[in-house]
């Protein structure tokens, strides 16, 4: 999936002065929901580990929207708008019943992105979004740009520059170092810069 932004952020600290909440925080539990029109949705709890703007204290957790997820591909044909549409997607699954079509399965992800897991850690730049939900939902401000997630060694990365940077692994088959790959901060410097918005 594609999604157009209206602009992109040149900095963290204008990132940060755009969001309503800055938070690194861990993944504690997803949900997988089809949204209508054949668009999947994944929505999370996250347990705050550290707030950087809004009120939230750690251990806090509150609900964000992703774009991506899963889905049954009889879920997602019921979910499109016109008969039509169910008709014609029905037909690209003509050597499958019904049930088993209960246990076949679509994934949506946008662009440069990386699919949500349980105990992912990252550090988020948030919106709240009416537009997903009206229970005090967070989005993410551009999708990926507004997601730092953190590394195995303990760094945190844009999602989207480390998308481009297992992009560039996977086509050349080189094992450079991250760092020379794409740009890291540690926590501190991530809290340095978000301070900077203020």
């Amino acid at each position: 999936m594609f999604y157009e932004y209206m602009h992109s952020y040149p900095d963290i600290p204008s990132l940060a002065r755009e969001s309503d909440v800055v938070v690194y925080a861990e993944t504690a539990g997803i949900s997988y929901y089809i949204a209508g029109d054949g668009v999947c949705r994944t929505k999370a709890d996250i347990k705050i580990l550290q707030s950087f703007k809004g009120n939230y204290k750690k251990g806090t957790k509150i609900k964000m929207i992703k774009d991506q997820g899963y889905a049954s591909v009889k879920d997602y044909i019921d979910s499109l708008g016109t008969k039509d549409e169910r008709r014609s997607c029905r037909q690209k699954y003509e050597q499958y019943s019904n049930e088993a079509l209960k246990h076949i399965y679509v994934l949506q992800i946008e662009q440069d992105d990386i699919m949500l897991e349980t105990g992912q850690k990252s550090i988020y730049f948030l919106q709240k979004s009416a537009y997903y939900n009206t229970d005090g939902t967070y989005a993410r401000i551009n999708g990926p740009e507004g997601e730092y997630m953190e590394t195995e060694e303990g760094y945190f990365a844009e999602v989207k520059t480390f998308c481009d940077y297992r992009k560039s692994i996977e086509t050349r088959g080189d094992t450079g170092s991250e760092e020379e790959e794409y740009q890291v901060f540690t926590l501190d410097e991530m809290a340095s810069q978000i301070n900077e918005s203020k």
